[in-house]
């Protein structure tokens, strides 16, 4: 069984993106590279809310090198699960709408074997996925900015639940990622 994880910058007040939509406030270092490069191989797959899809596959096709060789590639081979009702295509290699069942094929794809999937979505997905009871694991990579206003991580509405810390790992640009899994 595969387990579904939530990796995602967060401000130190807790905003996601800096109010226009930017993302361009996050810290970023060799190491931390590093650490996206390893992600990326260690995983089958990655879930994006429908602006996230729409941002990201209007970047990667055309990215240079600002980004590894190996984000490169895994970005373009790994399948791409879209949360979106709306959507029906996408020209992104390998994006799969998932649709109005969303949550039904996410349970689906966690009881399949292979290794995990990770979420890079935005508030309004990553607060669906937890009221849904879908995300195993937290992994907030905590930046050292105050942003001021911009989209929360979690939007509200979610279940109270409590979770586990299970590891801190700083980065030399000041960034930390923390981890949480489900307790």
């Amino acid at each position: 069984m595969r387990r579904l994880f939530l990796h995602t910058n967060v401000s130190l007040d807790g905003f996601i993106n800096d109010g226009t939509g930017a993302i361009d406030w996050a810290f970023s270092d060799a190491e931390f590279e590093r650490h996206l490069d390893e992600l990326l191989q260690s995983i089958d797959g990655m879930v994006f809310g429908r602006v996230a899809h729409d941002e990201l596959a209007a970047y990667w096709p055309t990215a240079g090198d600002e980004v590894t060789a190996v984000q490169r590639e895994r970005m373009h081979a790994l399948p791409k699960y879209v949360l979106s009702s709306t959507l029906e295509h996408s020209d992104w290699h390998r994006a799969v709408p998932v649709g109005p069942d969303a949550i039904g094929r996410l349970r689906s794809l966690k009881q399949e074997d292979g290794r995990d999937i990770a979420v890079f979505a935005g508030g309004s997905a990553a607060t669906s996925l937890l009221e849904a009871d879908l995300l195993d694991e937290l992994r907030l990579v905590l930046n050292p900015v105050l942003l001021g206003k911009g989209t929360r991580l979690f939007q509200g509405g979610q279940p109270r639940s409590r979770w586990e810390h299970k590891g801190t790992k700083s980065f030399a640009s000041g960034a930390v990622l923390l981890t949480y899994s489900r307790r």
